[in-house]
């Protein structure tokens, strides 16, 4: 089975996945938050796993397994929008187990928080839930990170990294990320096409981590993390939009916890 499929739980070509193939959201946001040539970690653990919890939050959003910011009101028939709540749309396991462990998670915070609480609450209980191991885990099972062991020091000490198995994957979400900023920044009659959903997605939470410095991009910082938050806000999608938008607050409570 490939690696998109093994992740997603969806069908793929036959074909091995190389480089060009595409990955879930979280998977692309791992990969960005660590060093493609020695896997060290580029931000704080605990706002990659708020970020990581973001992503697979917006997978099951985009996959309609849940709906964010929306309550379904029996009365009417009809969605209403509700800030902050969670709705799961649909009964049925994902076959993936993180997502399946997300969906069980958003069965506990319903049960114990209010509405307008579900997305916040949900976000740091289950970032906090070793999520950043457990996510490690899932993409080395994958195929997509390896273990390498390091010696230091004459041999006497040895490290254990995970660097990507590919190169590529995280050359190709740069690649995509600096194409959604061209398209709302340039408007040359070629520019690039409107990015997707999950593109949007991750311009966004690369925005919210503060990840923008590591994309390798020539415009100043300043201008790029301006652009890549239009580029999530541009694209009006009530999730996309809500999920940042907690992330972002989730990282700035993890910010005046540790300056108390």
């Amino acid at each position: 089975m490939s690696i998109y499929a093994t992740i997603t739980g969806k069908a793929d070509p036959t074909t091995p996945p190389g480089p060009g193939s595409g990955l879930p959201l979280h998977a692309e946001l791992y990969l960005l938050a660590h060093d493609d040539d020695t896997g060290a970690l580029l931000i704080n653990q605990q706002a990659l796993e708020l970020g990581l919890a973001g992503a697979l939050m917006l997978e099951l959003a985009f996959a309609e397994h849940v709906a964010v910011g929306y309550r379904y009101d029996e009365f009417r028939s009809e969605w209403q929008p509700r800030p902050g709540h969670l709705t799961r749309c649909r009964t049925e396991a994902t076959g993936n187990t993180l997502l399946d462990a997300a969906l069980a998670a958003i069965e506990q915070t319903r049960r114990r928080h209010s509405d307008d609480e579900h997305l916040r609450a949900w976000l740091c209980s289950f970032a906090a839930a070793d999520l950043y191991e457990r996510a490690r885990a899932a993409l080395v099972a994958v195929g997509l990170l390896q273990r390498v062991q390091r010696r230091r020091l004459a041999g006497l000490v040895r490290s254990e990294v995970y660097l990507p198995v590919h190169y590529g994957f995280a050359v190709r979400a740069r690649a995509r990320i600096r194409n959604a900023v061209a398209h709302h920044t340039q408007t040359a009659r070629h520019r690039p096409s409107s990015p997707s959903d999950q593109t949007a997605a991750l311009c966004g939470l690369v925005n919210a981590l503060e990840l923008a410095e590591f994309l390798y991009d020539a415009m100043p910082l300043s201008d790029l993390s301006r652009w890549l938050g239009q580029v999530a806000e541009h694209q009006n999608h009530v999730a996309v939009t809500a999920v940042v938008q907690a992330v972002d607050a989730g990282r700035g409570d993890l910010a005046v916890v540790a300056f108390r």
